[in-house]
């Protein structure tokens, strides 16, 4: 993985899921330790999740192998049934192997299934790219060799990677193979990782691949079992994606660091040195609203933010930023 698609991840993941000011996060649920000035603004913004919270940036709906978060209050646990769909993917479009085409046909098949499910669904930027971007990262990372260059997604590789043992041997072809799940591991002979790291424009590329043939509504459900739109122009490049989803991780800051100028200076500041590397890299615009306060207010941020999380954010009961 390229320093620009892992700085991404890891400080919109530490936005959400830690503490972006200290670096810090908890390795399991919320943790009172753990927030904006050492959890003294907590309860402002509410408690980091940690890296096992369902929220705004980390994890999302319509997982490629696990149930989503509100049916069942489990988002972790793997899921054979969802594997075998997976896997009959891969027999339908890929002779076997998981490729692209594969799991673009999952994923528009677990969002619908998850959407039709689930009444506090939520899938919008910008874990809506996230979400987007691991199935992508199927045959992007655990293929043996590189994607686009020779690397096969083979049932070996992918099954090793998701601890997914089929319930019988050299069976791959058997469209009912059922799965039982066991430690996952690196495959343990004949496999090997990609060339080249994967850098944001591939795994952007990416993602809006597995977003054009899907063409999922970006939003989430509403209180009263209506649908509130996420944003509504995403670029169709990967270029302007890229630029795009920086502006979505900023915009997913909660508008009240406005009530705490000193708060948000700091953050503002800390994530720009961050990310505007990948920023000047693509030709992005940094054009965030001043974060100092001096030249801008609470409405200018709400107003900005919609343009690139949309009224989701704030009015889809699975967001994380819903409140009654």
């Amino acid at each position: 993985m390229e320093a620009d698609l892992s700085a991404l991840l890891a400080v919109g993941g530490d936005i959400d899921g830690g503490d972006i000011l200290s670096q810090k996060m908890s390795i399991g649920g919320p943790d009172d330790r753990v927030g904006l000035l050492s959890g003294t603004l907590n309860d402002i913004f509410g408690t980091p999740s940690g890296i096992s919270g369902h929220g705004k940036f980390n994890e999302g709906d319509a997982s490629a192998t696990r149930e989503d978060f509100y049916l069942n209050g489990d988002n972790i646990s793997f899921q054979p049934t969802l594997f075998q769909q997976l896997h009959q993917r891969a027999l339908d479009l890929g002779n076997g192997t998981y490729s692209v085409d594969a799991i673009k046909e999952h994923f528009k098949r677990r969002y619908a299934a998850s959407k039709a499910a689930n009444t506090q669904f939520y899938f919008n930027v910008p874990s809506a790219a996230v979400v987007m971007g691991a199935y992508y990262f199927i045959p992007g990372f655990m293929s043996n060799g590189t994607i686009g260059a020779g690397g096969i997604a083979n049932e070996a590789s992918i099954t090793s990677f998701y601890g997914a043992q089929p319930a019988r041997a050299n069976a791959w072809d058997d469209y009912d193979l059922m799965y039982t799940h066991v430690p996952e591991r690196i495959p343990e002979a004949g496999w090997y990782r990609r060339a080249t790291p994967m850098t944001l424009v591939e795994a952007v590329g990416g993602i809006l691949d597995v977003y054009l043939y899907a063409l999922p509504a970006l939003g989430g459900a509403g209180a009263d079992d209506s649908w509130v739109v996420g944003p509504l122009d995403l670029p169709s490049t990967p270029q302007g994606l890229s630029c795009f989803l920086y502006n979505a991780v900023y915009a997913n800051f909660p508008a009240e660091l406005f009530n705490a100028v000193a708060a948000l200076a700091e953050v503002v500041n800390l994530v720009s040195t961050t990310l505007a590397p990948g920023y000047l890299a693509l030709g992005c615009e940094v054009n965030f609203p001043d974060a100092s306060g001096a030249n801008a207010t609470a409405g200018d941020w709400e107003s900005w933010s919609e343009t690139y999380v949309g009224k989701a954010k704030t009015d889809a009961v699975g967001s994380g930023w819903y409140t009654k």
